[in-house]
């Protein structure tokens, strides 16, 4: 399965407990005991994640992230602007499964196609 990423990474003096890393990723959100949704995910730390989110995610509720291939990790909206939120996770992201998230794929070169005869 291929994710296609934009990865940035904000300056470590922003304030944030984290180094957020900037990234364009489609990923599934559900509160408990409701059914899952679509969302983009626009930034994740190994402390939480932004997310343009739909309107049946509110301030204060428990949800899941859920990114393909990995565990769905529980999480907190600590804030909700318009159509984004922000949350946190409940137990803080390894940084080698952060890292896993965000590194770009490694492209395949390939060799031999253009051959002279």
């Amino acid at each position: 399965m291929f994710i296609n990423a934009e990865l940035s990474q904000l300056p470590t003096g922003d304030g944030r407990k984290a180094v957020r890393r900037i990234v364009n990723i489609a990923a599934a959100l559900r509160e408990q005991g409701v059914r899952t949704a679509p969302v983009v995910l626009l930034d994740i730390s190994t402390g939480g994640f932004k997310a343009e989110v739909g309107d049946d995610v509110h301030e204060g509720s428990e949800v899941w992230l859920k990114l393909p291939g990995f565990e769905a990790k529980r999480s907190r909206v600590v804030w909700r602007r318009e159509n984004l939120a922000g949350c946190e996770f409940e137990s803080q992201m390894h940084e080698r499964d952060l890292e896993l998230i965000v590194r770009p794929e490694p492209r395949k070169v390939v060799r031999g196609i253009f051959r002279r005869n």
